[in-house]
């Protein structure tokens, strides 16, 4: 079930609970946190009894068996995009947040959307604040390989 924008005015704390929770994110998830302003959000998970919480650099991972991947900012699409190719994922089925700036062109579709459905992601939430969206996407599974005859 899609996610939806929160309705009351809440902390920043509060709201981020809020989202990991309807994402199914529970503090026993496997989490990785990535990106530039990776280490505040990973005291936060420290300091709210998140369990299996680390950091994660760029560059190829073995294995996708995060439950949760994290970016707290990136600098634009391109980055956005280059961690989406070489960087942590979740499994299949797993949820990926990531803040963005806010596009450019505030009409039309928004680039982000369309990057995260191209690299196998379905968009569940997007909330917009000053200058930045904070985008949540469930990580679809692979297509299903054909069986050679």
């Amino acid at each position: 079930m899609p996610l939806s924008p929160t309705q009351t005015t809440a902390s920043v704390s509060e709201t981020l609970a809020d989202i990991l929770t309807r994402a199914g994110v529970s503090k026993s998830s496997t989490i990785r946190v990535t990106g530039p302003a990776g280490l505040a959000a990973l005291l936060w998970f420290c300091r709210h009894g998140y369990d299996q919480v680390g950091f994660a650099r760029g560059g190829p991972h073995l294995a996708d068996d995060a439950d949760l991947v994290l970016v707290p900012q990136t600098h634009g699409l391109e980055d956005l995009e280059r961690l989406l190719h070489q960087g942590p994922h979740p499994r299949a089925g797993g949820v990926l947040i990531v803040q963005t700036p806010e596009p450019e062109n505030a009409s039309g579709a928004d680039p982000v959307h369309d990057l995260l459905a191209r690299s196998g992601y379905r968009l569940e939430l997007c909330l917009h604040g000053r200058h930045r969206e904070l985008h949540v996407a469930r990580r679809e599974p692979a297509p299903a390989r054909r069986l050679a005859a």
